[in-house]
């Protein structure tokens, strides 16, 4: 816009004459972003018509009144890194690869203020890799989200290399959580690493922050800074070790982690002098050896669940020195009882020593030989076998076994797991997971669950080989489980479906019989749900204990008391199922709307019969029967047969070809008789 135009505008609209500054910015030519348009150009601006003309991506030609978006509109300056990725993008993408800290730090010298939080820089650089906040190509949803996955995991990748390097960097300030931020520092405060990490382990009085800051410590450190570090880690050692000991808001997981901070420190400083680690108490072995102590069948698994992921393969590699004649049945019990990373860590571990018997922490030191005749990769295989056909597989492994089905390095192992059991062990575990998650507050979702739903081919391959009547089956199942949301739950049924069209008749019965809404007493309703409250959150988890209890006790083929718990199990989920539904079609009334001139749901119903019998009977909800008290829900025959009829007037009933004629005498209210 030029001068001339600007003037009319604020003319007409005195309020933006302080505004003057950003419409003159608004010139052919400028870049711009919108929050609705994202990124555009402006191209002119229609005198006629008073409006911009942007070429937004995805809309060219968009028209916009400078009035209205005077606000809404960021204008770009040339070399801002967004006009920059669209203009320059092979010398940008050139300075963030060679120097990811340098690229930040000018970025920042040229903000006013030459600060910038963590999440303004995230949700820049990400879009200097192809994320995109809006959907401009007018792609699918599902190829936009997988677009901008792509681009996320490349963005984080580079983002983590350049948090180190911008830790490392003397001039710049880093956040200590997410929402503080990043900024530059006056020549004169520059600071080493190591000595911002010194000065805060020195101030920080909570042990297990004072663990990670030596750890931190330990990875910031440079042949120019041991010297500096040296001098404080007598001081430094005793601390951590004291801790290590006595304090006690540490769990045993954070005090193995202690001593291996601690560990790393006096071996990098003491290069060569491996003893003087095995001289400081308490060592890794005694914290081990205390935990199994406690708990001989926990003990491990806890360890394990609670320890940084980047120690998993230091753990394991402890394992096989403690535990040196059985060190393999030792990781595959922790494998079989796994979560997370580390069933990868555990697997991959175990084939590592098929290739190689060397430690991977301790130089010289051989993995020993358990006598077992038989490498690795066979005994997983086997392991696995075994577990699936007792169904005892948990979770965390059957992710691992669908998501790396595909892997070379794993084919030998999986061939042959990818199978419709396979589909009913993973259908349990998403199941037993979703009730685990009922009793306690979480809003995180099935990691097994959303592999089914976003891995297209994975139905396919494991009911490649299956039958219809199994395709049902395990629809059935699928339609009653509790870990899926009802869009991904149709589908994966649409995937079975497809391979087995018969299913199509039990999703169609299923529709058939949804069922009207039906009218309850609120103490029938109140019994119901105390009913489904103590099913979900007392008996159901009462019957996965006594099924894991159960699974201790053998081989699951000939193990009667897990079939028992099973079907003691399975029971429940179908009353919790019933329950459900009932409910979810329940209106609760309250019987005043009964009047004495007709029958209603509420009335209280003298009758006569062709035969000269009298009975006083009371229509009331669909839970209330009780013939013993002549108490009929509303659906029952007599009732139907007497709804809407008035006194005089006489009703059939067919019940089992005993036909009965029934003759209204008088009609009282429910809530009036029993006052």
């Amino acid at each position: 816009m030029n001068s001339e135009s600007i003037d009319k505008i604020i003319a007409k609209n005195p309020k933006l004459r302080g505004k003057r500054e950003k419409l003159e910015a608004m010139a052919d030519g400028a870049y711009c972003l919108h929050g609705s348009w994202g990124f555009g150009k402006i191209r002119n601006f229609d005198a006629d018509a008073g409006k911009l003309v942007i070429d937004f991506e995805g809309k060219e030609g968009h028209m916009m009144d400078p009035v209205f978006c005077v606000d809404k509109i960021e204008i770009l300056p040339e070399d801002s890194l967004l006009v920059r990725y669209r203009t320059d993008r092979a010398a940008l993408e050139s300075q963030m690869k060679s120097d990811a800290a340098e690229f930040v730090v000018k970025y920042l010298e040229k903000k006013a203020d030459r600060t910038a939080s963590s999440i303004e820089l995230e949700n820049l650089m990400k879009q200097l890799f192809g994320y995109k906040p809006i959907n401009t190509e007018g792609v699918s949803e599902a190829q936009f989200a997988k677009q901008n996955k792509a681009a996320e995991k490349a963005y984080r990748a580079w983002w983590n290399k350049a948090k180190e390097a911008l830790f490392r960097d003397p001039r710049v300030a880093c956040p200590k959580a997410k929402n503080e931020s990043y900024f530059l520092r006056e020549k004169e405060d520059e600071m080493k690493p190591e000595q911002e990490v010194l000065r805060e382990y020195f101030l920080n009085r909570e042990p297990k922050k004072k663990i990670l800051l030596a750890e931190r410590l330990y990875k910031v450190a440079t042949a120019d800074s041991v010297e500096e570090i040296k001098s404080e880690l007598p001081k430094i050692k005793d601390e951590l070790t004291e801790a290590i000991k006595n304090a006690r808001s540490l769990n045993d997981a954070d005090r193995l982690h202690g001593i291996w901070v601690r560990n790393n420190l006096v071996r990098y400083l003491y290069p060569g002098e491996e003893s003087k680690v095995e001289e400081i108490a308490p060592r890794s072995k005694d914290i081990i050896a205390a935990c199994v102590e406690r708990d001989p069948n926990e003990g491990l698994n806890e360890l394990a669940r609670n320890l940084p992921s980047s120690y998993l393969e230091r753990f394991l590699d402890l394992i096989t020195r403690i535990y040196t004649t059985d060190w393999r049945d030792k990781i595959i019990s922790l494998l079989k009882n796994s979560e997370g990373r580390f069933t990868k860590e555990c697997v991959d571990f175990l084939l590592s020593w098929d290739d190689s018997r060397e430690s991977h922490f301790v130089k010289g030191e051989e993995i020993s030989d358990d006598g077992k005749g038989i490498t690795s990769r066979q005994l997983i295989k086997s392991c696995l076998e075994r577990w699936l056909e007792e169904q005892t597989l948990r979770g965390s492994v059957i992710l691992w076994i669908v998501k790396n089905r595909n892997e070379s390095k794993y084919a030998d192992i999986l061939e042959g797991l990818i199978n419709q059991e396979l589909l009913s062990a993973l259908l349990a575990a998403v199941d037993d997971e979703a009730l685990q998650r009922e009793t306690v507050v979480s809003t995180a979702r099935i990691p097994l669950a959303d592999a089914l739903s976003e891995d297209r081919d994975l139905v396919r391959d494991m009911l490649k080989n299956s039958t219809a009547e199994t395709a049902r089956d395990l629809a059935q199942t699928l339609l009653l489980n509790q870990g899926f949301e009802e869009l991904n739950k149709k589908s994966i049924l649409a995937r079975i479906i497809k391979m087995f069209p018969a299913v199509q008749s039990l999703v169609a019965s299923k529709s058939d019989a949804k069922e009207k809404r039906i009218f309850v007493s609120v103490w029938s309703m109140q019994a119901r749900r105390e009913e489904l409250e103590d099913i979900v959150k007392n008996q159901l988890p009462e019957s996965k204990k006594a099924i894991e209890a159960a699974r201790e006790l053998g081989d699951l083929r000939e193990n009667s008391e897990y079939k028992m718990a099973r079907e003691h199990d399975e029971t429940l989920t179908a009353r919790r199922a019933l329950l459900e539904r009932e409910i979810a079609i329940a209106d609760v009334i309250d019987f005043t709307d009964a009047t004495d001139k007709a029958v209603s749901i509420g009335s209280v119903v003298d009758l006569t019969t062709d035969k000269g019998e009298t009975l006083t009977c009371t229509i009331l909800g669909a839970w209330d029967s009780d013939t013993q008290k002549n108490i009929f829900s509303y659906r029952t025959p007599l009732a139907q047969a007497l709804l809407d009829k008035k006194v005089g007037e006489t009703a059939q009933t067919d019940i089992n070809g005993h036909i009965t004629l029934w003759t209204i005498q008088n009609i009282k209210r429910y809530v009036d008789v029993a006052k």
